[in-house]
C-alpha cells in the first residue's frame, strides 16, 4: 500500500513538473483572445428571403400580412419590391413580386442559397461581437486545460438590427472557453 501512495506521489510529482508552471494570467489570456479574435469575426446573421415572391389567392386570407417584412426591409433600404404580376397557380390565380437586393442589402449580406422556386434565403449581418475582458480563470493542471469565462460586447449593428433581436443579441455576453496547455504555451485556437 505504502508502496502504490509513494509511486502515485512521485507520479503525480512528475506531471505537475512536466506541464511546467507557466499560469495563465488574465494579461496572457487576453492577449491569446485577442491574437485568435484577428483570425474569426463574430457576426451574428438574420434570414431574409427574397426573389421571387409568390402567395396564392386562397392563402391571402389566412396571410393578409405576408408582404410586410419586404415592404419594412425595402423601408430600410435593403431591397426592392418590384411590380405585382398576377400568374396563373395550381389552383387559380396568385400574386408574385420580384424582391431584388439593394446595394445597400448587398452590403450586408453575408450567404444566400436559392431554391428551386427562385425564392433565395440570405444570411444577413445585423452585429458584431468583440472581445472586452476576461473575467474568470479556472487550471485545471490534471486536464492541461484552463476554462476561462469572458465577455464579449456588441459593436456595429446593422439597420436590420431592431428591438426583436435584443433578446438573442444582448448588449454583452458572457462565453465560457476551454485553453489548452502545450509545449509551446497556452493555446485557444489553432
Amino acid at each position: 500500500m505504502k508502496i502504490n501512495i509513494s509511486i502515485f506521489t512521485i507520479i503525480s510529482c512528475f506531471i505537475i513538473i512536466s506541464c511546467g508552471s507557466d499560469q495563465l494570467t488574465n494579461n496572457k489570456a487576453e492577449s491569446i483572445i485577442r491574437d485568435c479574435q484577428t483570425k474569426e469575426t463574430l457576426i451574428k446573421t438574420k434570414t431574409i428571403t427574397y426573389g421571387t415572391v409568390e402567395m396564392d389567392d386562397m392563402l391571402k386570407s389566412k396571410f393578409p400580412d405576408y408582404l410586410k417584412p419586404y415592404q419594412k426591409n425595402e423601408n430600410l433600404g435593403i431591397v426592392n419590391i418590384g411590380p405585382l404580376e398576377r400568374v396563373k397557380g395550381i389552383m387559380g390565380k396568385k400574386d408574385r413580386y420580384e424582391v431584388t437586393l439593394t446595394s445597400k442589402g448587398k452590403e450586408y449580406l453575408e450567404s444566400s442559397k436559392e431554391d428551386s422556386g427562385g425564392k433565395i434565403a440570405g444570411k444577413f449581418k445585423i452585429c458584431e461581437y468583440k472581445f472586452d475582458s476576461v473575467k474568470e480563470i479556472q487550471e485545471i493542471p490534471e486536464r492541461n486545460e484552463a476554462k476561462v469565462k469572458i465577455t464579449f460586447i456588441r459593436f456595429n449593428e446593422t439597420p436590420l438590427f431592431d428591438s426583436s433581436n435584443e433578446k438573442k443579441n444582448p448588449k454583452e455576453i458572457l462565453k465560457s472557453v476551454t485553453f489548452r496547455k502545450t509545449n509551446d504555451g497556452w493555446k485557444l485556437c489553432n
